[in-house]
């Protein structure tokens, strides 16, 4: 599986708060307390002296001594991180991606306890203080952002904030993002236990309304998990009249949908940030071998495909659904075009250092 996926309940800062270490506590509060402030980062003689724990490390994923987890991350956006960058969406949220931390420039070996430390953030759904350098000695504090992600073939973290508390945005959840229809609930409870059990299905209603389970009832996250893409896939299917919209091709049981960023957050299930795709198009597509310029819809290709038939699909314009609000979402289709083009240089760099 080349993405790893949080799992959990529900995505908020209360949560968190719930379960993190104590001393993590005093840290959120700073994180977001200077959201958007630019200056020293919080580390030497910078450091804040009311609070006991260190926000940052020199560099990388700082994971405080003793502590399983880590509490902030610093993007430097050097050749060697290549691919950390920020993207605005469209409803008012950022994602980013993060290179996994390695051991020395240009290694291919990584600093496990500190990426083990993110790893364990998206396990439990943790957030992370950003740090952002803009010069030698200026960072820009980006709060408290989810990580969301792991992508096993890129090696990077997907992170999404901001983390909030007084607004709809706290709650960056695979739960509570928008309602599933009662049939495609039932449709899932049936495939899952061969019945619709009434309290399931009330505690389902519930915990769509609230974002919250009770502990014994934590094991209907999967189904409510499936009832969304079970209708997220059909909304799609019928946005794009059952067609890839790279290729045309209308053979339903070769047809797939895909997230244009796959995040988990409140407009992730919404037909502007999906595509339907054929399902090697798609598999491609989700790798970044192939993407799509949001200025234009036209579709680019990888180097290392343009001497197959794919590179055929190169320049062509996609199809796209005739209702404006369905149409791809451009701020989403930049972010998957922007880290497309990155892959693509560094393999481009790669080949030329190889010959």
């Amino acid at each position: 599986m080349a993405i790893q996926v949080y799992q959990g309940a529900t995505l908020t800062l209360e949560r968190a708060t719930s379960i993190a270490p104590h001393a993590f506590l005093d840290a959120y509060a700073w994180f977001y307390k200077h959201a958007g402030e630019r200056g020293p980062r919080p580390y030497g003689s910078s450091a804040p002296k009311d609070i006991s724990i260190k926000l940052a490390a020199q560099r990388g994923i700082h994971k405080p001594s003793n502590a399983e987890y880590a509490l902030s991350v610093t993007s430097t956006a050097n050749s060697f991180y290549s691919q950390d960058r920020i993207h605005e969406l469209d409803d008012g949220t950022w994602v980013m991606s993060y290179s996994e931390q390695r051991k020395n420039e240009g290694s291919t070996s990584t600093s496990t306890q500190y990426n083990e430390a993110l790893h364990k953030c998206l396990r439990d759904g943790l957030p992370v203080g950003v740090f952002l350098k803009k010069t030698s000695s200026d960072y820009l504090c980006l709060g408290l952002a989810f990580v969301e992600h792991y992508d096993t073939i890129a090696r990077s973290f997907l992170l999404h904030g901001p983390v909030c508390l007084e607004t709809p945005l706290a709650s960056l959840s695979p739960i509570i993002t928008e309602s599933v229809a009662t049939p495609e609930i039932e449709r899932v409870m049936i495939e899952f236990d061969g019945g619709i059990n009434k309290n399931n299905a009330e505690e389902i209603e519930r915990a769509l309304k609230t974002g919250r389970l009770s502990e014994e009832q934590e094991g209907l996250i999967p189904l409510i998990q499936a009832a969304r893409q079970h209708q997220y896939r059909r909304e799609v299917l019928a946005t794009y009249q059952n067609r890839c919209a790279v290729t045309g091709c209308s053979e339903s049981n070769a047809l797939q949908v895909t997230r244009i960023v796959s995040y988990l957050g409140m407009a992730s299930n919404r037909p502007s940030n999906g595509l339907c795709l054929r399902a090697d198009i798609r598999q491609l597509f989700d790798r970044h071998l192939i993407s799509i310029d949001p200025n234009n819809l036209t579709v680019h290709v990888s180097s290392n495909l343009m001497k197959s038939e794919y590179g055929d699909l190169e320049g062509r314009t996609i199809l796209y659904p005739r209702a404006t609000r369905h149409r791809p979402s451009q701020q989403r289709l930049a972010a998957h075009f922007a880290e497309y083009r990155e892959r693509t240089a560094v393999q481009a760099k790669r080949a030329l250092e190889r010959n």
